[in-house]
This record gives structure tokens, C-alpha cells and sequence, in this order.
């Protein structure tokens, strides 16, 4: 044991640069692979908390023109009412998330608060300090905390039986503290602080039994997956009972609707872009572990030579070839394991940087069920019987006479020189497959951000708590918001950049003919709407002060048909020939009144790039739009500036109400381009380092080629051959399997890319240009790599290269 240590000792500081490079390449590996591990892990570790694994969820889906058929968990609110009529056995839950803000004398701050049954903690077994949250549930003004909000607004005294004052969606309420619940983990859907009842008087809206409506989270308990099974088999006929009585849906009602439940865990990746993201970093941690073991295969087998003479001299003494085997196997895993906790000390030095970079909080843990040291164990024990047992077999298989009687240690012959090739084929593949996979999503992330999307994005200001406030104070609002300095207009409507306060549609059609009846989603607005927005008129006219009478819902003069205006979608969907046929016609839903089209704007994207724009109805409502967001158009003043003022202005007039707003590219980044963001950094950073391995393992090769061609080169410099002709012969050796890489890599780059970008309705072209841009900077950072070596050897002097060896 100890003479195998030894002898893997001075392996090492014999030969540094090797050393250096084979452990440094693998540490690097194994570093990614740990950083990406713990993030893919988290990201499916989400919802696993005591009961998770007995409860579902429903989801559903529509199938009308103009609305996406992903899946969505949100439901109406009376629907967990009607299922327990028809199934009384059924066990079930609601969670409606709930704009609040707690009172204290004149201030108040923003919480995240939730509206649930009282049998809420029965199926979400979240650990408990103190109290009883069912009891407290079961009280109208029952209140439960999680520990740091009750901290926060009581200190360290106990918060059983306290009070506090709650605004809830504008309405003020005294709720009594009954229980206290540990916080929730990070990693949590429902990562809320307090809960209290849910009661229909208080948060039922007018639509609570109106199937099509999507308000809140309906949760099911059952036994075990087979008896979710049998449940959904069920719910298409349920669905049919009530759904289609309703009268909202087709007959049959599946043609439009159709609802399922889906496993709680599965929430949090519910999107299939999500879920193909977390599985392509799960890929890139793999291959960039297989990217430092095809590095140690290769430098092992290329620098076998150097061994070659204590391997031959070993066996004359008696060594057997399955001695050698377990000693060289031996030294693989010392190596890996050494390489390990260096990955190890580098991933614990990088998470602060991932962390930032992701958006998320990881953290490695030693022991325990998620600790890393046990799967690491196992990671070193399968890379280093992976990684070694090539270099092992073929330093075991030396035979001594021939060894011993050749002039120049062997390098492993032809099939050495083409095992070497292929890896760094492969690997580099790999490599060139990241870097095209960056570049892509480093452009399709800069797309989003400065894409035309219809309206003017910069000097926005959206404030969105201004739902929170009462009319008075909107109106009042309104006003001084208009006359600060830098402010050119102001609005409010049902939807901002980044926002939409409610999701009102229905089915309209045409009136002179049949045609398609595509769900449009309408949208109160107030005054000076698209002049704010900067909306760019296709055909037609705009509300406006002339036509007031006739363009405001709210006006009391108003007869007949409502004037409205539509986006471009609307018009293609409702089979109109262009912008201006829409002008003039009637359209209906179904309601006692008509809607007469006198505009048409081109589509604004307030919300996804993942999805297309939805088919919009716009109707002017100067009195009191619902669930108003307030936005300001400003110039010749920093967003900082506007910020200030305009949060000056607010706690004057409402003291009483938090605060919230941001640019309108701050919004739209919050709440759709973050997370596709920080995913596509995570990927970079992962890729830019398995892009440094492969460059790592090539000059490792470059180091030894060379050397061992050295006296080689000394002939052709003795024979005439130029710096600029060696340098050539060198480059060119090194650059044929980085180039061919680029045969495997640019196929599969396409069929990835092309999946990943089908995932955004707005998205850039999947250009050659990327391609050729990526390949060219792996090809420049690999001639980079190995030019050091090729120009040292290249100018060397033929007498002393001759003398070489």
C-alpha cells in the first residue's frame, strides 16, 4: 500500500506539467458536474414536503382560437364545491393568492398572503411551532404565520392571540394569530408567509361558480397514484355534467375544455421549456465529466511512454500484468479522488457566483439525504475504474524485450495515435456544441430584451400597486402623477408590461357573417392608453376626446354598440381581410350589446415572448377600469429620478398603502425573460468551462507531440523545411479532429436549437452565422492553445534537436 502510494508520488512530481493539466482538467469537471447537479436536483426537489406525495393538483386546458393549449393549474373557485357534491369522499383544498398589506398605524407593507381551506395543513404537512392551524383556519379571522413574519411583527414574544391589521385586495380586516409554522424551504412553489380562511363573502368573485373562470389552485387528496388514476377517469363525464350546463363550452364539451390533475411535485416544471431546460444543464454537467475523463484517457495513454521502462523492468522482476493492472487502476482513482476534492473546493468557491448568476440559493451539503460525500465516493470510484482501466490495460501490456531494445519510449502506436484523435473529436464536438448553444441563447436573450414588441418600452414607468389603492386615491393619483417633472402622459387600464391584473375573454364572432369565434381577451382601458404606450394605428381611429360619448363605457349617453378597438391578432382571427375591413364591423360575444370596431392597432407584447400575442379587445373606460395599473410615460429624466418622484407623490396621497413599481423593462424582466435568463447564464458559465477542459487536454496532447517529434522536426529543419512550413505541419495535425468535431457538433446544435427556440413564439433565426461564429472562436481558442508548443519546437535549432533524446 505504501510503496503503490510512493510510486504514485513521484509519478506525480516527475512529471508536473502532466500532473497539472490530467488532475487540474478533471477537478474543473468534476467541479461543473457538482455546481449542475445541485441545480438540477433542486429544481426537481421542489414540493417534497410531508403528504406531497398523496396530492394532486388540476389543471386544464383550452381549444379555442387565439388561446394557448398548455396546460394551466388555475381553476375557478367554486369547483372543489361542486366535485365534493358528486364524489363525497373526495378530500380537497384551495389556495388563491391574495394582495395584502399589513397596517401599522399610518405605514403598511406588502406580504404574500394565501386564502385557504381550513383543511389546508391537513394535506400540506408543514411542520408546526405552535398553535393549531386547522382550528385557526376554522375561524373567519384566523390567522397563521410562518416563524421569521412572525418575528418580524412580534419580535421574540409569543404571537399566539396578538392581532394584526390586513388590508386584503383593498379591504381592511383584524386577523388573530392562532398558529405559527416553521418558513417554508426555498424550494417552494407556495413560498407564502401567511394564510388565512378562504371565505366566499370575502374573496369569491362574481364569476366564482362560472366554469371558464380561473382564480385560484384546487387541490385533491388520494391514497395512492392508482387512485388519482381512477379519479380521472372520471372527470371527463364530471366535466360534461357541469361544465356543459354552464353553457360556455361546445357540445360536447371536450372539443374546448378539458381538465386533469397533474402530481404536486410536478408543478414547478410544468412548462415544457422548463422541463427541457433543467435536462439540458443535467446534459451539460455529464458531458462535461465525460469531456475530463476523455482528457485523462488521453493524457494517461499518451504519456504511458514515459512509464514504459519501469512498467518492462517491473515485469522482469515478476510483476504480473494484473499487479500492474490493480496498481495503475489504483493511481486512477488517488488521481480522481485528489482531482475530486479539488472539484469539490472549487464548486464550494463558485456557488456565491452561480447563485448570482441563476437566481438561485444552493448550497452543498456533506451529510444526510442530500449530502454530496457519498455520491461523490461513488463518482470517484466510477470515473477512476472508467478513466483508468484503458491506460492500465495498455501500460500492463508492454512487453519488456521490446521496450527495453527500442531507442524511443513506444506512445501507445497507431491505435494509441487514433483512440487519441477520436477523443479529441468528441470532445471537442462537445465543446464546439456548448459554445454554438451560447451563442444562440446569448442572442436570443438579447432579442427579447430590445425586439420590437409594438410599443415603446423605454420610458416606462409601470406602478403596480396602484390597484391597491381606493378610487379616490387613484383619481387623486392620477392627477399629481401627471404633473411631475419629465412626466409627458399618463394611464391606467386592466394591463401593463410585465402585468395583468385579470384575464377577461370571450367568444366573439362577426355579425355580417359566419365565421370563426376565437376567445378575445378584453381589456378596460383609461384615457390616453395608447398615446402613453406609444401603440402604432394600422387602420381606423383611436378612442378620443371627440367621440367621448360614444367610445366610454362608463358614459351615461353611451347607446347601442360599444366602440372598441383591436390588435392586429384579432383581426386575423376573426377572419377579417386586412386592418381596415375590421373598421365599421359589428362583433359579438353573445351579451345584450354589440361591439362596433373603430380601430385597429398593431399587437403590443405586454407579457411572454414564449407565447404568441392573444387576440385583444380594448374598451375606454374613464371612470374606474378593473383591477387599474397605473403607467407613466416620461423623457428627459432617469428611471431613478421618475422613481423617486413618483414614490414621493405616492406615500402623500396613499401613506396607508405599499408602494411597487418599476420600469416597464424591469417588469417584463421580472416576470418573463429572468428565468430563461439565468438558466442561459448557468449554461454558459458550464459551457465556457467544458470548452477550457477540451483546451486543457489538447495542450496537454501538444506538449507531448511535439516533444516526442522534436528530433523529427530537426530532420526537416536540416532539410529545408521553414519555421512557417513546421509550424503549418504541427497546427494541421492538431486542427484536423478540432475541425472534424464540427461535423458531429453542427447537426446536433441544429436539431437542439431548433427544439429550445420553438419554445418562443418571438425568437431570432437559427443563422449559419452562429454556427460559424462559435466554431471559429473554438478553433482560434484551440490554435491559441497548442501555438505555444508548435512555435517553441518550430524555431528550434536542427543541431540541438537532432541532439534530442
Amino acid at each position: 500500500m505504501s510503496s503503490g502510494l510512493l510510486t504514485f508520488y513521484r509519478a506525480l512530481t516527475r512529471h508536473k506539467l502532466y500532473a497539472l493539466l490530467n488532475i487540474g482538467g478533471l477537478a474543473l469537471g468534476i467541479a461543473v458536474f457538482l455546481v449542475l447537479f445541485l441545480f438540477v436536483r433542486f429544481e426537481k426537489s421542489y414540493d417534497n414536503f410531508p403528504g406531497s406525495q398523496n396530492l394532486w393538483l388540476i389543471q386544464e386546458q383550452y381549444f379555442f382560437p387565439g388561446v394557448s393549449d398548455e396546460p394551466s393549474p388555475w381553476t375557478m373557485q367554486g369547483e372543489l364545491d361542486e366535485l365534493q357534491a358528486d364524489f363525497p369522499d373526495l378530500v380537497g383544498t384551495r389556495f388563491q393568492g391574495v394582495s395584502a398589506a399589513v397596517r401599522d398605524g399610518d405605514r403598511a407593507a406588502s406580504e404574500d398572503l394565501a386564502a385557504v381551506d381550513a383543511n389546508y395543513f391537513e394535506l400540506f404537512g408543514y411542520p408546526v411551532i405552535a398553535g393549531d392551524p386547522t382550528a385557526t383556519l376554522a375561524d373567519p379571522d384566523g390567522l397563521v404565520l410562518t416563524e421569521s413574519i412572525a418575528r418580524r411583527y412580534f419580535g421574540e414574544e409569543s404571537p399566539i392571540g396578538r392581532t394584526l391589521a390586513l388590508d386584503l385586495n383593498g379591504e381592511p380586516y383584524r386577523y388573530k394569530v392562532g398558529a405559527v409554522i416553521h418558513d417554508l424551504p426555498p424550494n417552494s412553489t407556495f413560498d407564502t408567509t401567511m394564510f388565512v380562511p378562504f371565505l366566499r363573502e370575502r374573496f369569491g368573485s362574481e364569476v366564482y361558480d362560472h366554469w371558464g373562470s380561473s382564480n385560484l389552485l384546487t387541490f385533491l387528496q388520494f391514497r395512492d397514484a392508482a387512485a388519482a388514476e381512477a379519479f380521472a377517469a372520471k372527470l371527463p363525464d364530471f366535466i360534461e355534467r357541469h361544465a356543459g350546463a354552464d353553457g360556455n363550452f361546445s357540445n360536447p364539451v371536450s372539443k374546448t375544455f378539458r381538465q386533469s390533475i397533474l402530481p404536486v411535485g410536478d408543478l414547478h416544471l410544468l412548462a415544457p421549456a422548463d422541463r427541457a431546460m433543467v435536462t439540458t444543464l443535467a446534459v451539460v454537467g455529464l458531458l462535461t465529466l465525460l469531456i475530463a475523463i476523455f482528457n485523462y484517457v488521453n493524457l494517461a495513454t499518451a504519456r504511458s511512454g514515459l512509464r514504459a521502462r519501469e512498467v518492462a523492468l517491473r515485469k522482469v522482476l515478476g510483476a504480473s500484468r494484473a499487479g500492474l493492472i490493480r496498481q495503475f487502476m489504483g493511481e486512477a482513482v488517488a488521481t480522481v479522488a485528489l482531482a475530486a476534492l479539488i472539484g469539490l473546493a472549487l464548486a464550494e468557491l463558485a456557488l456565491p457566483f452561480v447563485n448570482a448568476a441563476g437566481g438561485s440559493s444552493l448550497e452543498i451539503a456533506y451529510l444526510g439525504s442530500g449530502g454530496v460525500l457519498m455520491p461523490l465516493v461513488a463518482l470517484v470510484l466510477v470515473v477512476g475504474l472508467i478513466a483508468g482501466a484503458y491506460p492500465a490495460l495498455a501500460l500492463s501490456g508492454f512487453r519488456p524485450a521490446s521496450v527495453l531494445a527500442s531507442a524511443r519510449a513506444p506512445g501507445g502506436g497507431r491505435a494509441g495515435t487514433r483512440l487519441r484523435q477520436g477523443l479529441v473529436v468528441l470532445q471537442f464536438g462537445i465543446a464546439i456544441l456548448f459554445a454554438i448553444g451560447t451563442t444562440v441563447m446569448i442572442a436570443q436573450m438579447a432579442h427579447i430584451r430590445s425586439a420590437d414588441i409594438g410599443f415603446h418600452r423605454d420610458g416606462l414607468f409601470v406602478v403596480s400597486s396602484y390597484v391597491n389603492a381606493d378610487q379616490q386615491q387613484q383619481d387623486a393619483l392620477l392627477r399629481e402623477f401627471a404633473r411631475l417633472p419629465g412626466v409627458t402622459s399618463v394611464t391606467r387600464a386592466n394591463n401593463a408590461p410585465g402585468r395583468q391584473f385579470e384575464t377577461n375573454s370571450s367568444n366573439f364572432h362577426r355579425i355580417d357573417q359566419d365565421g370563426p369565434s376565437p376567445s378575445v381577451l378584453w381589456v378596460p382601458v383609461g384615457e390616453d392608453y395608447f398615446a402613453t404606450f406609444g401603440a402604432r394605428l394600422l387602420a381606423g381611429r383611436l378612442f378620443d376626446a371627440a367621440n367621448r360619448a360614444s367610445d366610454d363605457t362608463a358614459s351615461e349617453e353611451q347607446r347601442g354598440a360599444r366602440n372598441v378597438v383591436l390588435n392586429a391578432t384579432a383581426v386575423d382571427d376573426l377572419g377579417f381581410a386586412d386592418a381596415q375591413a375590421a373598421v365599421g364591423a359589428l362583433i359579438s360575444n353573445g351579451s345584450d350589446r354589440d361591439s362596433r370596431v373603430v380601430g385597429v392597432v398593431e399587437d403590443m407584447r405586454f407579457d411572454t415572448p414564449r407565447q404568441s400575442v392573444r387576440p385583444t379587445l380594448y374598451m375606454l373606460d374613464t371612470v374606474h377600469p378593473r383591477g387599474p395599473l397605473a403607467t407613466i410615460r416620461y423623457r428627459n429624466a432617469s428611471p431613478a429620478q421618475i422613481e423617486t418622484a413618483v414614490e414621493a407623490t405616492w406615500k402623500r396621497i396613499a401613506p396607508g398603502v405599499p408602494f411597487k413599481g418599476q420600469t416597464a423593462d424591469q417588469s417584463l424582466y421580472e416576470s418573463y425573460y429572468k428565468q430563461d435568463a439565468q438558466r442561459a447564464n448557468i449554461f454558459t458559465l458550464g459551457a465556457a468551462l467544458a470548452v477550457l477542459i477540451g483546451c486543457i487536454g489538447l495542450y496537454g496532447l501538444a506538449a507531448f507531440d511535439t516533444t516526442r517529434r522534436i528530433k523529427e522536426i530537426g530532420i526537416r529543419k536540416t532539410l529545408g523545411a521553414s519555421t512557417g512550413d513546421v509550424l503549418r505541419l504541427l497546427l494541421g495535425r492538431f486542427l484536423q479532429p478540432v475541425l472534424l468535431a464540427n461535423l458531429i457538433a453542427w447537426p446536433l446544435a441544429w436539431f437542439a436549437l431548433r427544439s429550445w427556440l420553438s419554445g418562443f413564439d418571438d425568437r431570432v433565426a437559427l443563422s449559419p452565422f452562429y454556427f460559424l461564429l462559435a466554431s471559429a472562436v473554438a478553433t482560434l481558442i484551440a490554435v491559441l492553445t497548442i501555438i505555444g508548443q508548435s512555435w517553441k519546437v518550430a524555431r528550434a535549432e536542427p543541431a540541438r534537436a537532432l541532439r534530442y533524446e
